[in-house]
Protein backbone atom coordinates (compact mmCIF):
# COMPACT_ATOMS: atom_id res chain seq x y z
CA UNK A 1 0.00 0.00 0.00
CA UNK A 2 3.21 2.26 0.71
CA UNK A 3 4.20 2.06 -2.45
CA UNK A 4 1.13 2.49 -5.02
CA UNK A 5 0.63 6.04 -2.19
CA UNK A 6 4.29 6.95 -3.26
CA UNK A 7 3.35 5.97 -6.83
CA UNK A 8 0.51 8.39 -6.53
CA UNK A 9 1.51 11.05 -4.94
CA UNK A 10 5.23 11.10 -7.67
CA UNK A 11 2.19 10.80 -10.61
CA UNK A 12 0.24 13.79 -8.79
CA UNK A 13 3.56 15.43 -8.11
CA UNK A 14 5.06 15.48 -12.03
CA UNK A 15 1.29 16.62 -13.64
CA UNK A 16 1.00 19.64 -11.64
CA UNK A 17 5.08 20.76 -12.74
CA UNK A 18 4.16 19.80 -16.31
CA UNK A 19 0.97 21.78 -16.15
CA UNK A 20 2.40 24.45 -14.69
CA UNK A 21 5.56 24.65 -17.25
CA UNK A 22 3.18 24.57 -20.05
CA UNK A 23 0.53 27.41 -18.87
CA UNK A 24 1.09 30.84 -20.58
CA UNK A 25 2.68 33.43 -18.57
CA UNK A 26 1.27 36.85 -18.99
CA UNK A 27 3.93 39.08 -20.15
CA UNK A 28 3.30 43.00 -20.96
CA UNK A 29 6.67 44.39 -21.62
CA UNK A 30 7.17 46.06 -25.15
CA UNK A 31 8.70 43.60 -27.96
CA UNK A 32 9.83 44.37 -31.04
CA UNK A 33 6.65 43.17 -33.80
CA UNK A 34 5.92 43.55 -37.13
CA UNK A 35 3.90 46.51 -37.99
CA UNK A 36 0.87 44.78 -39.02
CA UNK A 37 0.68 43.00 -35.84
CA UNK A 38 1.33 45.86 -33.70
CA UNK A 39 -0.98 47.88 -31.85
CA UNK A 40 -0.87 51.55 -31.95
CA UNK A 41 0.42 53.38 -35.54
CA UNK A 42 3.32 51.18 -35.89
CA UNK A 43 5.94 53.89 -36.08
CA UNK A 44 6.03 57.28 -34.99
CA UNK A 45 3.99 57.64 -31.89
CA UNK A 46 3.10 61.48 -32.53
CA UNK A 47 2.30 60.71 -36.27
CA UNK A 48 1.79 64.34 -36.97
CA UNK A 49 5.12 65.19 -35.97
CA UNK A 50 8.32 63.66 -37.83
CA UNK A 51 10.97 62.71 -35.83
CA UNK A 52 14.59 61.62 -36.69
CA UNK A 53 16.81 59.32 -35.45
CA UNK A 54 20.44 58.96 -35.65
CA UNK A 55 22.07 61.80 -37.14
CA UNK A 56 22.77 64.01 -40.07
CA UNK A 57 26.22 63.96 -40.99
CA UNK A 58 27.45 68.09 -41.01
CA UNK A 59 29.63 68.76 -43.97
CA UNK A 60 31.86 71.39 -44.30
CA UNK A 61 31.48 73.98 -46.97
CA UNK A 62 35.20 75.23 -46.64
CA UNK A 63 37.60 73.03 -48.62
CA UNK A 64 41.17 74.51 -48.69
CA UNK A 65 43.85 76.56 -46.36
CA UNK A 66 43.86 80.60 -47.22
CA UNK A 67 46.07 83.42 -46.02
CA UNK A 68 44.36 87.09 -45.48
CA UNK A 69 46.51 90.09 -44.91
CA UNK A 70 44.44 92.22 -42.60
CA UNK A 71 45.53 96.38 -42.71
CA UNK A 72 46.36 98.66 -45.06
CA UNK A 73 45.44 100.22 -48.63
CA UNK A 74 41.49 99.71 -48.94
CA UNK A 75 41.40 98.71 -45.21
CA UNK A 76 39.11 100.52 -42.80
CA UNK A 77 39.67 101.10 -39.47
CA UNK A 78 36.58 102.50 -37.37
CA UNK A 79 37.78 105.18 -35.06
CA UNK A 80 37.54 104.13 -31.30
CA UNK A 81 35.64 106.87 -29.19
CA UNK A 82 38.60 106.98 -27.07
CA UNK A 83 41.74 105.07 -26.92
CA UNK A 84 39.82 102.89 -24.08
CA UNK A 85 37.77 100.64 -26.77
CA UNK A 86 37.76 96.72 -25.75
CA UNK A 87 37.65 96.29 -29.81
CA UNK A 88 39.21 96.90 -32.73
CA UNK A 89 38.19 96.10 -36.34
CA UNK A 90 39.44 96.22 -39.86
CA UNK A 91 36.90 96.06 -42.41
CA UNK A 92 37.82 95.38 -46.36
CA UNK A 93 34.58 94.97 -48.17
CA UNK A 94 32.87 92.30 -47.00
CA UNK A 95 35.86 90.73 -44.87
CA UNK A 96 35.73 91.76 -41.26
CA UNK A 97 38.64 90.92 -38.77
CA UNK A 98 37.48 91.48 -35.30
CA UNK A 99 40.26 91.54 -32.24
CA UNK A 100 37.93 91.58 -29.00
CA UNK A 101 39.75 92.07 -25.48
CA UNK A 102 38.64 91.75 -21.82
CA UNK A 103 40.19 94.50 -20.79
CA UNK A 104 41.24 97.76 -21.80
CA UNK A 105 44.41 96.86 -24.03
CA UNK A 106 47.60 97.92 -22.98
CA UNK A 107 50.85 98.06 -24.59
CA UNK A 108 52.41 94.25 -24.41
CA UNK A 109 51.51 91.27 -26.41
CA UNK A 110 48.44 89.20 -26.40
CA UNK A 111 48.11 85.44 -26.87
CA UNK A 112 44.81 84.50 -28.91
CA UNK A 113 41.92 82.34 -27.56
CA UNK A 114 38.66 81.25 -28.08
CA UNK A 115 37.40 83.52 -25.23
CA UNK A 116 39.00 87.35 -23.97
CA UNK A 117 40.78 87.40 -20.52
CA UNK A 118 42.83 89.39 -18.91
CA UNK A 119 46.29 88.40 -21.24
CA UNK A 120 43.85 86.98 -24.18
CA UNK A 121 42.28 88.27 -27.21
CA UNK A 122 39.61 86.72 -29.08
CA UNK A 123 40.38 86.99 -32.88
CA UNK A 124 37.24 86.42 -35.73
CA UNK A 125 37.06 86.37 -39.52
CA UNK A 126 33.97 87.13 -41.15
CA UNK A 127 34.00 85.94 -44.83
CA UNK A 128 37.73 85.49 -45.41
CA UNK A 129 38.60 85.24 -48.92
CA UNK A 130 38.77 82.37 -51.05
CA UNK A 131 36.25 80.60 -48.84
CA UNK A 132 32.53 80.56 -48.61
CA UNK A 133 30.76 83.79 -47.99
CA UNK A 134 29.22 83.80 -43.98
CA UNK A 135 31.77 81.75 -42.46
CA UNK A 136 33.08 83.20 -38.90
CA UNK A 137 36.43 81.87 -38.53
CA UNK A 138 37.86 82.41 -35.19
CA UNK A 139 41.33 82.50 -33.97
CA UNK A 140 43.08 78.90 -32.24
CA UNK A 141 46.70 80.32 -32.21
CA UNK A 142 49.12 83.22 -32.57
CA UNK A 143 49.82 86.10 -30.64
CA UNK A 144 48.95 89.56 -30.92
CA UNK A 145 51.40 92.90 -30.27
CA UNK A 146 49.60 96.18 -29.31
CA UNK A 147 51.53 99.34 -29.09
CA UNK A 148 49.09 102.22 -27.14
CA UNK A 149 49.11 105.49 -26.97
CA UNK A 150 46.75 108.70 -25.48
CA UNK A 151 45.42 108.82 -28.94
CA UNK A 152 45.44 105.28 -30.50
CA UNK A 153 45.23 101.84 -30.29
CA UNK A 154 47.16 99.65 -32.71
CA UNK A 155 47.60 95.56 -33.03
CA UNK A 156 50.03 93.86 -35.32
CA UNK A 157 50.04 90.03 -35.88
CA UNK A 158 51.49 87.53 -37.64
CA UNK A 159 50.16 83.83 -38.68
CA UNK A 160 47.15 83.72 -36.13
CA UNK A 161 45.58 80.32 -36.98
CA UNK A 162 41.73 80.44 -37.50
CA UNK A 163 38.97 77.62 -37.76
CA UNK A 164 35.37 77.10 -37.88
CA UNK A 165 33.63 76.48 -34.93
CA UNK A 166 32.83 72.64 -35.53
CA UNK A 167 35.60 71.81 -38.03
CA UNK A 168 39.37 72.24 -37.15
CA UNK A 169 40.01 72.09 -41.41
CA UNK A 170 41.04 74.27 -43.24
CA UNK A 171 42.92 77.21 -41.92
CA UNK A 172 42.56 81.17 -42.26
CA UNK A 173 45.99 82.27 -41.64
CA UNK A 174 45.96 86.07 -40.73
CA UNK A 175 48.68 88.33 -40.85
CA UNK A 176 48.61 92.38 -40.81
CA UNK A 177 47.36 95.08 -38.77
CA UNK A 178 44.89 96.96 -37.17
CA UNK A 179 43.52 99.59 -35.07
CA UNK A 180 41.87 102.59 -34.25
CA UNK A 181 42.89 106.33 -33.77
Amino acid sequence: MKKISILALTCVTIAALVFFACSKKTDNTIKPTYKDSATGTGGNPNAGNATQTGSVPITNPASENSNLNAGGSGWLNPSCASSGSLTLKGISGSVEVTLSFNTIPQTGNYNVSSVSGPSNVQVTVLNAPSQPSGITWYGKTGVVSINTNSTSINATFTGIQCVQSNFNFPVVSVSGNVGCN
